[in-house]
């Protein structure tokens, strides 16, 4: 048998937090690829803790629903869950630790598909630059580097004029990219988790943003949902799960 477990950081303050993994893991309960597929968070219940007594399955897969490598996935995961390493031997357990989302391969292609269900229906004429908002922090640089690491699996593919990177908490700040951004039509997509404080308030705010699209300074602004709330992340948690043991093969 085998089973998921989708580690999500949740939150006490903000209830919608923790609904994408629970979104994600419904959808992969319904397609049968696991036995059990099972939800767990660091800052709300179900804890991560006790999850893996909880599971019956000999083979277990961990991927943390995070972007970034960082102290959670790096630190607090594998100490809540007892983990020394990719391959964890607990009992008659053995426990597969993924990577985080926005490293994988797949993660440009979900990334995508957001901004083809944002600009569905919706013509963009003139120049056109895609950029990729990421949180950021100065106290760790893979906090960022995952945002530019998808900026340039997507710039490769040539399908925008222009691919750039924003952040909220380091250089370049958001604000910046976007006035400077030499575009008419500047597509703005959160890579984020989840939706929250962020997402729904404070960089509207800062942008001056009015819903998705917004038209100012010879500008239009096309702003997206988070790309952790696409449908389509749960085929990325799922393949990023499998990824883990043929990476070791």
């Amino acid at each position: 048998m085998k089973a998921l477990v989708i580690v999500g950081h949740g939150s006490h303050l903000n209830e919608d937090s923790g609904l994408p993994v629970y979104e994600h893991a419904q959808r992969i309960r319904e397609t049968g690829g696991f036995d059990e597929v099972v939800e767990c968070f660091w800052k709300e219940e179900p804890a991560m803790r006790h999850v893996l007594d909880t599971v019956e399955s000999e083979e277990v897969y961990v991927v943390p629903a995070f972007i970034s490598e960082g102290y959670f996935t790096q630190q607090v995961i594998p100490r809540e869950l007892g983990l020394s390493g990719q391959v964890t031997r607990k009992g008659e357990k053995t426990v597969f630790y993924a990577g985080p989302l926005g490293t994988f391969e797949g993660m440009p292609d979900v990334i995508l598909e957001r901004v083809e269900d944002l600009m569905r229906g919706r013509e963009a004429e003139g120049r056109t630059a895609l950029v990729l908002l990421g949180h950021g922090t100065d106290l760790n640089k893979n906090s960022g580097g995952v945002i530019y690491l998808n900026a340039n699996r997507i710039r490769e593919r040539g399908i925008y004029d222009l691919v750039e990177v924003g952040f909220l908490d380091q250089e370049p700040e958001i604000g910046g990219v976007v006035e400077g951004v030499e575009a008419e039509n500047v597509i703005l997509i959160p890579v984020f988790i989840a939706e929250g404080w962020h997402t729904r308030e404070t960089i509207p705010e800062d942008l001056g943003l009015t819903g998705e699209v917004t038209t100012r300074d010879e500008k239009t602004i096309f702003y997206g949902a988070p790309v952790g709330t696409h449908p389509s992340m749960a085929n990325l948690i799922a393949a990023r799960a499998r990824e883990t043991i043929e990476h070791l093969v």
